[in-house]
């Protein structure tokens, strides 16, 4: 049965998941030292400059770099310019993609090492290097006190510790995210430097590493991200990242032959919109044993990640893990969209997640509304009311949540 094989691949998605938490179950007890020589780029197109010179002032006092770039675009400069440290190098570039500013900010680079930040994002008080040509940091989420912001907030920081730390426990290969990753301004040459024309530059240069023979390591210190303030700008980022790990795969197929488990890795958006094709077959058929194993595996993956939110000391209450949940089933269909169109090799346009004082613009509900329909097909097949019922009460949730932020905000 179709809707039995999508079921069961979406319940491997939570059984690695579920490897990964419990894998991560308590934090590394070493701290390791700092060193010299150290670059740091922030790209910032059109970003808040109060908030970029709040991110630029705790990286200079935590990290003490040599060389401090921020990349902007023209039409910001001036304004950035005033608001930052005179110290601090900023020139343009930003206006033409991440990757190209990032590119321009090495030609400028003087240091043996590179630090990229966000511009939202800095190191924890107390933040420390490990002395690797290559490495990920981990990231803690921080709000600027929205309940969605909250809710993210704490369920990033604990999802990075699963898929950074819990993994290179297991040996996987670890993909650096953009913000918080430490590379050897030699080693960042040797592989091109960042490639231009991809929407995730970040998962592109890990791939790269890897067909070079390069892992990753990990840095035991945390990184303060600004979590999505609401549900639209979730979708946006989300969207995003899941169309730029399918376009990486497409360029990087080689490396993943290799790493098998890398693939499901980069492609763990799936596990929204498995259920939804499953249960949209369910009416050919849809088998008892396999909804068992779905959840069995859902709540196995649940049971870890609280387990690890204990030993990391991370306040993950069932709240932000319903809401998060709710979000994520809720956006299935735009991520199986992004999804598709990357497969395709459809163009998608880079967009900026909303960050500091700006907010999302347009609607954050559309497809989200197509899922109030799903226990129309429990008709067919009594047996699929349960993915039927999620999928409606995750998007009713979330529809009108959105409706009533929306009313707030007007």
């Amino acid at each position: 049965m179709i809707a039995d094989l999508l079921l069961t691949v979406a319940s491997a998605y939570h059984l690695l998941g579920a490897l990964y938490y419990r894998a991560a179950s308590a934090p590394p007890k070493e701290k390791v030292f700092e060193f010299p020589s150290l670059a740091v780029h922030v790209p910032a197109y059109k970003e808040d400059p109060q908030m970029l010179r709040n991110s630029v002032e705790k990286i200079i006092e935590r990290l003490r770099p040599e060389q401090v770039i921020v990349i902007t675009d023209p039409e910001s400069y001036e304004e950035v310019r005033k608001a930052l440290p005179p110290e601090v190098e900023v020139v343009t570039g930003a206006e033409k993609g991440k990757a190209r500013a990032l590119n321009e900010a090495l030609r400028l680079t003087r240091t043996a090492y590179i630090m990229v930040f966000d511009a939202d994002s800095f190191p924890e008080e107390g933040f420390s290097l490990v002395k690797s040509p290559y490495a990920a940091s981990l990231w803690k989420g921080y709000s600027t006190g929205t309940r969605w912001g909250e809710a993210l907030a704490n369920v990033t920081t604990l999802a990075s510790v699963a898929l950074i730390y819990g993994r290179s426990k297991l040996g996987f290969p670890v993909i650096p995210p953009g913000s918080g990753v430490l590379i050897e301004k030699e080693l960042l040459e040797k592989l091109g430097g960042w490639s231009e024309g991809v929407l995730t530059e970040d998962v592109d240069l890990a791939l790269k590493a890897l067909e070079a023979g390069v892992k990753a390591d990990v840095v035991p210190s945390f990184v303060l991200v600004e979590a999505p303030k609401d549900y639209a700008s979730l979708k946006r980022q989300q969207s995003r990242w899941a169309y730029g790990a399918v376009q990486a795969i497409k360029r990087h197929v080689r490396a993943l032959t290799k790493h098998p488990e890398t693939f499901f890795y980069l492609t763990h958006h799936a596990s929204t919109w498995l259920p939804l094709l499953a249960l949209i077959t369910s009416p050919a058929g849809l088998s008892p044993l396999a909804l068992i194993l779905y959840y069995l595996a859902v709540s196995t993956e649940a049971f870890y990640s609280f387990k690890a939110a204990k030993g990391w000391r991370i306040r993950v209450s069932l709240a932000d893990a319903a809401r998060t949940s709710a979000a994520g089933l809720s956006m299935s269909i735009a991520i199986l969209t992004a999804q598709i169109k990357a497969l395709l090799g459809l163009k998608e346009v880079w967009k900026v997640t909303p960050k500091g004082r700006k907010r999302s613009v347009g609607k954050g509900i559309g497809s989200e509304v197509v899922l109030l329909l799903t226990p129309l097909i429990a008709l067919w097949n009594p047996a699929s009311l349960p993915l039927a019922l999620q999928y409606f009460v995750a998007s009713l949730y979330v529809t009108l949540r959105v409706l009533s932020e929306e009313r707030r905000r007007h």
